[in-house]
């Protein structure tokens, strides 16, 4: 069988990327692909907010004196690091991103199967406005 130029220059076919396009689209999916990404992307900025963190305690270590921050401010940051890590990026991430992307995959299920979307997508967007508090 001859390949023709234009069979290759065809469209891919329909994903869970290119299905629909638009913010809404993504924060209204119920694909569950779509919201394990949203999970990873979530999970992702808590990552980058805990390794500042560990990037100024390493700052505040790096001279003998200790002088970028005062004491106080040096334990909440330790804090601070310890439950963004642990709470809003480990925790997460392996039952919530993996979990939701891989384990329907896995088992050839259309979508997860152990909770409906809705209510996944919504435990993540719930949680959002709670874990900016807590960091604050």
């Amino acid at each position: 069988m001859v390949t023709t130029p234009s069979q290759l220059l065809a469209l891919p076919k329909k994903h869970y990327l290119n299905s629909e396009y638009g913010l809404k689209s993504w924060l209204l999916t119920l694909d569950h692909r779509r919201i394990a990404l949203l999970y990873l992307f979530t999970t992702t900025f808590f990552f980058i907010i805990g390794g500042t963190t560990a990037g100024l305690i390493r700052l505040e270590l790096l001279t003998p004196p200790g002088d970028l921050m005062a004491s106080d401010t040096y334990n909440k940051m330790f804090s601070i690091h310890g439950i963004v890590m642990v709470f809003f990026f480990l925790v997460p991430v392996a039952p919530a991103v993996l979990g939701n992307f891989l384990v329907p995959l896995m088992v050839g299920a259309r979508e997860n199967f152990l909770d409906p979307p809705t209510v996944t997508e919504a435990y993540d967007y719930g949680n959002i406005p709670a874990r900016v508090e807590v960091a604050s």
